[in-house]
């Protein structure tokens, strides 16, 4: 694909639009639950009036259990390694099964991240890119005027536009 056409494509274009959301009242086993079953890492938070409020991913769901799990008496210095997708690292976390079970039914609202990155469906896909690899993150979600999600673009969504065949 030609620079000159990629500086036309917008958000809108390579958007995924088929996003797997979760309520800031669901829990976070239900969190976890969605996002394993549909292999993502990341689930937009919708209020009971559409808006999108929030993002829970599992990275904030595995540092709530760290800071959590050292104020649980049975916490022990176990550790497991994650690769974390939003800093492209593998990281170390303690987790038990205690506190994963005791944090299981927190609400996703006490843990969701609320300071959202996001671009209207109009932005050009070069700078959501811009804007990706700025903040280094993994995804920015596609809202409206009235914070409704949309979509979300991701790093794969750049994988398969540079992945994808020429236009014949």
């Amino acid at each position: 694909m030609g620079t000159l056409s990629l500086k036309r494509l917008t958000a809108a274009d390579i958007m995924a639009t088929d996003v797997v959301t979760i309520e800031p009242s669901d829990s976070l086993r239900d969190a976890m639950t969605l996002m394993t079953e549909n292999h993502v890492t990341g689930l937009p938070v919708i209020d009971h009036k559409g808006r999108c409020v929030g993002l829970i991913s599992a990275t904030d769901i595995l540092n709530y259990e760290q800071d959590h799990s050292e104020e649980t008496e049975e916490a022990n210095e176990a550790m497991t390694r994650y690769y974390n997708p939003e800093s492209q690292r593998w990281e170390s976390v303690r987790v038990t099964s205690f506190a994963l079970e005791e944090f299981a039914d927190v609400p996703v609202s006490d843990v969701m991240t609320r300071e959202l990155v996001s671009v209207s469906p109009e932005t050009p896909v070069t700078d959501v890119a811009e804007k990706i690899v700025e903040l280094d993150i993994h995804r920015a979600l596609v809202l409206d005027e009235g914070q409704r999600l949309m979509g979300i673009v991701s790093a794969i969504d750049f994988a398969r536009l540079v992945a994808a065949p020429p236009p014949q």
